[in-house]
């Protein structure tokens, strides 16, 4: 049932309804104060319980798709490559950076030895292809378009691996520190099959033991882990609670130990607050509207309506609003605002990629009236049940109005949002990418022909033909210019209407340290523990 939240009063309301409870901050200084982490001794053993913000999709590293599932996979999927706090790639199961062939059409990846599964069975050359296959070729694969250059995988020798490509593909090591890098054991994927993520076994610090749906999901440290001596904790628990309010009171009554994504109205007060750390993070990840052009039944197919027909509703739509005013209300002013898929700390970052459409009320109104479109135009929009996203939609709602939009707020669980976006089941819907390091992670995938997150079924021959040269290109400062061209044209067409940058807000109890979040907002928990008596 369509949830509408109207209201009569000014956004001013909002504004201060949403920041009734946080003291005055100046902040600009308060997102800006990169915190990855804090260091001290630390003792073996005990459990840290982990409040995340939604339920987990399979823990399966070929299909799965949310953020929070990534969470749990950086505590017991290792990938051949991982993302530093600069936002370098770096090796971890590969033993270094790939050497790369004169055509750019060979990676040969040197692998770690002496390496176990959590299984006890040898991590090789032989294991690597399996998984990297399995990413290619399973049907419903997330990772297809991610190895989509990849043309084989070949075995040179047990420590070794060489992946032959059907083009030059500069973004490949970057997406290797993901998902698409993760190796899981031989010997569980020929037990499980596509099952897998009902017990998945990997490389990491932690093993999987139990998950209880909608419950928790357990971890134990790994007797097989090939640095195990670095490793503190025994369990980990990972819970979901949507509910930004709950998460931080039972972070405060002890129950939690560590809160995934504090919300912004807690951020100024738990940072001042006796017994608790925040740590704060620039993202690579954007959250945005998705507009389903040609998405049936996830299959291309045409989508009624002038909002899906016309690329000038569309515009006035992403014209009506304000999102430096959206990110003020919603959050405090604690997000950054976001216009395309390339982040500011991006080194392929430019002026042009950064800039942002005008918050133009009249030049939207002008557009609906040239489209020929009779107004209030109704739309629905499906976002997630939680607090921030709803006081997202409610701003949005109140801007689009003022345009001529009528938006319908129609609230879901995280993971049933997903399953409707795969399957077209929706009109527009607020849905975000964690993101990735390299530009094309952030774009081929969501917007080219096939693509696995390609929920609005919108694509152009021009815009993949650029897309692909991008990628392909080795020189930075010409994929810079092919960049600004891309970010260009997806503005334009608007099948995502890029809002906001969400600032990861990390809080942990001061009884724990070693917990680190990286700009790809995965929390590592590898060196995390209590601590010790005296620290």
């Amino acid at each position: 049932m369509a949830a509408r939240y109207g209201w009569c009063a000014s956004l001013a309301v909002l504004a201060v309804a949403a920041t009734a409870c946080a003291p005055l901050v100046d902040v600009d200084r308060t997102a800006a104060r990169v915190r990855s982490s804090v260091q001290a001794p630390t003792v073996r053993g005990g459990e840290a319980v982990i409040a995340l913000d939604q339920e987990p999709d399979r823990l399966d590293p070929t299909l799965g798709t949310t953020l929070a599932g990534r969470q749990v996979f950086g505590s017991m999927c290792e990938k051949l490559y991982d993302v530093d706090e600069h936002s370098r790639v770096v090796p971890q199961l590969a033993a270094a950076m790939p050497r790369v062939s004169p055509d750019g059409r060979e990676l040969t990846i040197p692998l770690r030895r002496g390496v176990r599964f959590n299984d006890g069975t040898p991590f090789d050359a032989a294991a690597v292809k399996k998984s990297l296959d399995r990413h290619r070729e399973l049907p419903g694969s997330q990772r297809r378009t991610e190895l989509k250059a990849v043309r084989s995988v070949e075995v040179v020798d047990p420590d070794t691996v060489r992946l032959r490509l059907s083009e030059p593909y500069s973004p490949l090591p970057s997406l290797l520190a993901d998902r698409a890098g993760m190796i899981m054991s031989p010997a569980r994927l020929d037990e499980l099959g596509e099952h897998f993520s009902d017990a998945p076994v990997c490389v990491g610090p932690f093993s999987f033991v139990e998950r209880v749906a909608q419950d928790r999901i357990v971890l134990r440290r790994s007797e097989f882990y090939y640095d195990r001596d670095r490793v503190k904790l025994d369990r980990l628990v990972y819970r979901a609670v949507p509910d930004d309010n709950i998460r931080m009171a039972n972070l405060r009554s002890g129950e939690f130990d560590v809160a995934w994504k504090v919300g912004t109205p807690d951020v100024p007060i738990a940072s001042r607050e006796k017994g608790i750390v925040v740590l704060n993070q620039p993202s690579v990840q954007y959250m945005g509207i998705t507009v389903n052009i040609g998405n049936v039944d996830g299959r291309p197919g045409r989508v009624p309506g002038p909002l899906a027909a016309d690329s000038r509703v569309r515009q006035a739509f992403s014209l009506a609003i304000d999102r430096r005013t959206l990110n003020r209300i919603a959050f405090n002013g604690l997000y950054r605002t976001a216009c395309g898929p390339i982040p500011p700390n991006s080194e392929f970052a430019t002026p042009k990629t950064q800039e942002c459409p005008p918050h133009d009320v009249a030049g939207a109104r002008r557009l609906l009236a040239e489209a020929g479109v009779r107004t209030p135009l109704h739309v629905d929009l499906t976002l997630q049940n939680s607090v921030s996203a709803l006081r997202v939609g409610q701003v949005v709602q109140a801007m689009a109005a003022e345009a001529g939009f009528d938006v319908a707020l129609h609230p879901t669980e995280a993971t049933a949002e997903i399953a409707a976006g795969k399957k077209g089941r929706f009109q527009t819907m607020l849905i975000g990418w964690s993101g990735r390091p390299d530009p094309d992670g952030n774009i081929s995938g969501i917007q080219t022909l096939g693509g696995a997150q390609n929920y609005s079924g919108y694509s152009t021959p021009e815009t993949d033909a650029l897309i692909k040269q991008a990628a392909a290109e080795a020189d930075p400062a010409r994929r810079r210019e092919l960049y600004e061209r891309i970010v260009e044209q997806l503005q334009q067409r608007n099948n995502v209407v890029y809002l906001y940058r969400e600032q990861y807000y990390t809080a942990h109890t001061s009884d724990i340290a070693g917990v680190a979040v990286f700009p790809d907002g995965i929390m590592r928990m590898k060196t995390a523990g209590h601590l010790a008596t005296g620290s």
